[in-house]
């Protein structure tokens, strides 16, 4: 299994350099040798909710989907991509975890004791810092996903969804879609039946195609004004 990744990476989606880079060398080694590779494949839950969860996530390699449930209700709060951290919502509580983690690829999760991540923050104030600001932008990010289910139109709310799937996840306009159409109407909080209507609505305006799970963007200005417009 591979260590953190501290180097630096192009995609939008690394939110963790900075704060690894604040590291020095003995505190890297130190948070190597005290995590736990584990490997989870397509469609196995890493974490449930209302469990207790000890450790901070890391996610080296795959795809994951963050859910809750309660009852018939159901909703997708993110996805994470690698080089994403999960589960520091609870760090400084004894809360049991508020959502489910699931494989949506085959993933590989450092995972990594409280106690270790404690202790790194109480002797490097930089890298304190930088998990802060991780932890306010994520914020910003729920601040953005919140306004857009609950002001946009439909249209919008799917548009935002592959552009970011495009561009954050898979940087690419041709990608084969993770989710299921229960999946992608949990993420965008509407009905399935909503979901394949206005995807068969974008293939017949050719902002898109589609062939089974696979999805190209084909005018990407429009969807970008589409999800501008709301």
């Amino acid at each position: 299994m591979s260590d953190f990744e501290f180097s630096s990476s192009c995609a939008e989606t690394n939110e963790t350099y900075f704060c690894f880079s604040t590291l020095t060398e003995e505190q890297k080694k130190y948070l190597n040798d005290n995590k736990n590779d584990v490997v989870y494949y397509k469609g196995e839950t890493i974490l449930k909710q209302g469990t207790e969860n000890n450790s901070v996530m890391y996610l080296t390699e795959g795809l994951v989907k963050l859910s809750m449930q309660n009852n018939d209700k159901y909703v997708i709060l993110t996805l994470k991509t690698k080089n994403h951290f999960i589960g520091f919502e609870t760090f400084r509580s004894n809360r049991k975890s508020p959502y489910t983690v699931t494989a949506l690829e085959d993933s590989q999760v450092s995972i990594v004791g409280k106690d270790v991540i404690s202790n790194l923050l109480n002797q490097n104030k930089v890298f304190a810092n930088e998990v802060m600001n991780l932890i306010n932008n994520n914020m910003i990010i729920t601040y953005e996903r919140l306004f857009s289910l609950t002001q946009k139109q439909l249209h919008g709310r799917l548009a935002d969804i592959l552009l970011c799937l495009s561009q954050n996840i898979y940087g690419s306009d041709t990608f084969d879609l993770p989710l299921s159409r229960r999946d992608l109407a949990a993420l965008t909080s509407m009905a399935p039946e909503s979901v394949i209507r206005i995807l068969k609505d974008f293939k017949t305006d050719k902002l898109i195609n589609t062939s089974g799970k696979n999805i190209k963007i084909l005018n990407r200005a429009m969807l970008e004004k589409i999800s501008a417009v709301g």
